[in-house]
């Protein structure tokens, strides 16, 4: 109860301290870019790792096997792909455009209108689907660790989040995020440990999978390479197209910053990232000798923790668990709430407000939406985590990559690659869903893959028109 308390003092010390020094939209969606490597790059890893590392990655594990891996092999090269990507221009263009939102980059480069309000659309329709996943990892923890009601554990720490969220925006959620970053890594480490030491360590793991469910360590799992290689790619390119990990390069307080950054992020990704592994590895060996006992393979984390009957231990993790969901939740919402009120009415040619009043409305209302979201989908919480991850990749890969460095790429294709990138992956979700369409490959990256294709081939039908840089 001390834990919680303590918890909850400092979220409201955060909400506070916000409050009173939030008083502009700069401050608001770019902490008035006074972000060093440090606060950037684990800020950055805890906004995008959340429920869907801590819960989602041992269940899809347990699902899955050592296929599940191919999420998170990219891992030692992420940091540096973003920077060396992505992360050069974007700073370039908030030099010379004092850009605050992704879509305010996608405006500088492409003009306003159409580049603006698809890239605005594709980040607050991607933020709730993945905000939905913190919601549930939350909720399943929640039942499982603490015994009391998913939905009231779930609610709790988007409420917390939406709280300091709107009331400082990423001036309060860069700190929150760095301090939920740290215990996360300190937690997926410790949890990473016992869980193997509670298997009877690697090795006797991985003979106990090989004796009882020899399949759950093929390496290319019952999807098969074709799929697993669809999905490392996924992610491994997708990370320059998430506006989470975007929006940090958006804080900086200068280049300097981006020869850290990737040391920093590297560093804080593979430390959370044995949880993954560990936590899989060792419960998935515990579940299959009986020790352990889920209804689903989202409860792996959970019911392993739970098992300790350390109440200490349950709660240390349990606070764990809900710092990653919090950290995601705070940047998702935030983007939200530019995409609502600053990037749609300025893609519909109508001046944003100068108050916060309608930014900290809309932060709320993404929570509503990504807890309904979260109550009426039957995913898992790792492919949960995937369709969010897709969205973002189909639709702003090409843009943020291709178009952001080629030249020659013009607003005709982004506005096709922004358009067409979605429209491909929504289809092929919902075909692949209802059985229409058996298609290995992540629709995601199909969804890149088209918009790609469109925005080379449209710039290079049409030249560059004005407003083209």
């Amino acid at each position: 109860m001390i834990l919680w308390i303590l918890l909850a003092t400092a979220l409201a010390a955060f909400a506070f301290w916000g409050w009173r020094h939030t008083k502009s939209t700069q401050a608001f969606f770019t902490a008035s870019r006074t972000v060093g490597p440090v606060l950037a790059g684990i800020g950055g890893t805890a906004a995008g790792l959340s429920a869907f590392v801590f819960v989602g990655g041992p269940g899809y594990f347990a699902t899955v096997g050592a296929a599940s891996l191919w999420i998170i092999f990219s891992a030692p090269l992420t940091g540096a792909l973003q920077c060396w990507a992505v992360g050069e221009r974007v700073v370039s263009l908030v030099k010379r455009h004092n850009c605050l939102t992704v879509p305010d980059l996608v405006a500088a480069r492409f003009g306003e209108g159409w580049p603006r309000g698809l890239t605005a659309l594709a980040v607050a329709v991607g933020a709730v689907a993945t905000l939905a996943v913190q919601v549930k990892g939350a909720a399943i923890a929640g039942e499982v660790l603490l015994g009391v009601p998913g939905w009231l554990v779930a609610g709790a720490a988007i409420a917390a989040t939406v709280l300091y969220s709107a009331a400082g925006g990423m001036r309060t959620g860069i700190l929150a995020e760095a301090a939920q970053g740290v215990i996360m890594a300190a937690a997926a480490v410790a949890l990473a440990i016992f869980a193997l030491a509670r298997a009877g360590g690697p090795r006797q793991a991985v003979a106990t999978i090989a004796e009882l469910r020899p399949e759950l360590l093929d390496p290319w799992g019952g999807p098969g390479p074709t799929a697993s290689i669809g999905i490392f790619l996924l992610f491994a390119l997708g990370t320059c197209a998430q506006p989470h990990y975007l929006q940090k390069f958006l804080l900086l307080r200068d280049r300097e910053s981006l020869r850290w950054l990737p040391a920093v992020m590297t560093g804080a990704l593979l430390a959370v990232l044995t949880v993954w592994v560990g936590v899989g590895l060792g419960g998935t060996a515990l579940w299959l000798r009986g020790e352990l006992t889920i209804l689903s393979p989202d409860q792996l984390a959970p019911a392993l923790l739970a098992s300790t009957g350390s109440q200490v231990f349950i709660i240390i993790a349990a606070v764990a668990v809900v710092a990653a969901v919090m950290s995601t939740a705070a940047s998702l919402l935030n983007l939200v709430a530019a995409a609502v009120t600053r990037d749609l009415p300025q893609a519909l040619g109508r001046t944003p407000g100068p108050g916060l009043g309608p930014a900290r409305v809309a932060t709320f209302g993404a929570g509503v939406a990504a807890a309904a979201l979260a109550l009426l989908s039957n995913r898992p919480v790792a492919l949960l985590g995937v369709l969010g991850w897709g969205t973002f990749t189909a639709a702003l890969l090409p843009v943020m990559v291709l178009g952001l460095w080629w030249s020659g790429a013009n607003r005709r294709g982004a506005v096709a690659a922004l358009a067409i990138g979605p429209l491909v992956q929504l289809s092929t979700e919902w075909a692949r869903g209802t059985g229409l369409l058996a298609v290995r490959w992540e629709p995601g990256l199909l969804g890149a893959a088209a918009g790609a294709a469109a925005l080379v081939l449209l710039s290079n039908l049409k030249p560059n028109v004005k407003g083209d840089q």
